[in-house]
């Protein structure tokens, strides 16, 4: 029976548990990724290192400003033993790495003056296929190859990020403006969250209903309506935190899976439908590395380039291998947008887990086991 009009039901691939396994693939993938022989070079190495720097260097560059005057005013509260001061200094730090978390849109904008993160994603890619191909000898499934193949004739030119440069790349890429207005967007519906969450006596209630707003045609009506009243119980401040990282975790995701989109060439809508299909297992891989990252910043860089290595591997659980040729991607497209049933339940079963897929066995892989 069809539901009201007003009444949204959740994607076919959304629930709890389909979050947990997604969650699992982010870290079963990095570390399968890892395995790659061609990443234990002196190249990756260099570059582990750089990533390194220019993660210290970004924090250095956001954070200085609110970190000086934090200190400036913990000080103050020190001498002064104000404890208002103690609770400013307490929502900056919040603001700070909560609602601002400017190093994650720093980091993913980075694909776009770089071709290091295009590469990553593509090795692994390969180093899957290959570990595939080796188990299974008479297999035909390629997905490396093929994307190659694919592969747009826009050439990513390894630059450092200058105004001019940007404001290039603005006008002549689609993809880059898309990506600066969404992340825009997002940081300025954070920074309006935090603000109505200091509304006397209605904090609560608007920061219910924007998150109701948000998650009706997300997740269903009925999920968004608990949501709502569950944010009526909690503190503020942990409702927008599970704002933004909700936003946050989405964002990142769509990020990483931008070398995957570009090559098979969905429309919004297709791209819309096809992550609203695996809504439940993509939010779960998202949110673990959003997590991690927001956590060690510093190092957020190479995490970044972790959690690519580990979308090469999402890939092919949740997708066919693609043609080899243009022509043919319009039927496969459309044979992708809704997720096989079978396939999604086999992946829902945790069966991923515990599989030889030729991989080395995670350490202690029977916790996860279902």
């Amino acid at each position: 029976m069809a539901s009201p009009i007003l009444i949204s039901n959740p994607p076919p691939g959304f629930s709890i548990l389909a979050i947990v396994r997604g969650f699992q693939l982010a870290i079963l993938g990095a570390y399968r990724t890892l395995q790659n022989p061609s990443l234990l070079t002196q190249r990756f190495y260099r570059q582990s290192l750089i990533a390194i720097q220019a993660s210290i260097v970004i924090q250095g560059l956001i954070w200085s400003p609110i970190i000086f005057l934090r200190v400036l005013l913990k000080l103050v509260a020190v001498a002064t033993k104000s404890r208002g001061l103690d609770h400013i200094v307490h929502s900056l730090k919040s603001f700070q790495f909560n609602v601002l978390n400017i190093s994650v849109f720093l980091i993913s904008g980075s694909r776009f003056f770089s071709k290091q993160l295009d590469d990553l994603f593509l090795q692994s890619l390969k180093f899957i296929d290959e570990t595939h191909l080796s188990k299974h000898p008479q297999s035909d499934r390629l997905y490396h190859e093929n994307l190659v193949a694919l592969s747009t004739e826009e050439k990513i030119v390894d630059d450092r990020p200058t105004i001019q440069g940007i404001k290039k790349k603005w006008a002549t890429s689609q993809e880059f403006s898309t990506f600066m207005r969404r992340h825009i967007n997002r940081t300025l519906m954070s920074i309006g969250v935090y603000f109505l969450s200091k509304v006397p006596f209605f904090g609560s209630v608007i920061l219910g209903l924007v998150s109701y707003s948000n998650l009706d045609s997300k997740i269903g009506t009925m999920n968004a309506a608990v949501i709502f009243g569950v944010l009526q119980l909690v503190p503020k401040r942990w409702a927008v935190l599970f704002l933004t990282t909700y936003w946050g975790s989405r964002s990142m995701t769509h990020d990483l899976l931008a070398p995957y989109f570009s090559r098979v060439r969905f429309t919004k809508s297709e791209k819309d439908q096809w992550i609203r299909s695996r809504e439940g297992l993509l939010f779960g891989f998202g949110l673990c590395h959003y997590l991690i990252i927001r956590r060690l910043p510093w190092v957020g860089l190479l995490l970044y380039g972790f959690a690519e290595s580990s979308v090469a591997y999402l890939v092919t659980k949740v997708s066919d291998p693609p043609p080899r040729q243009i022509s043919q991607l319009v039927k496969w497209n459309s044979s992708q947008l809704v997720w096989n049933r079978e396939k999604e339940l086999d992946l829902l079963s945790g069966s991923f887990v515990d599989k030889d897929e030729g991989f080395q066995p995670v350490p202690g892989s029977y916790i996860f086991q279902h």
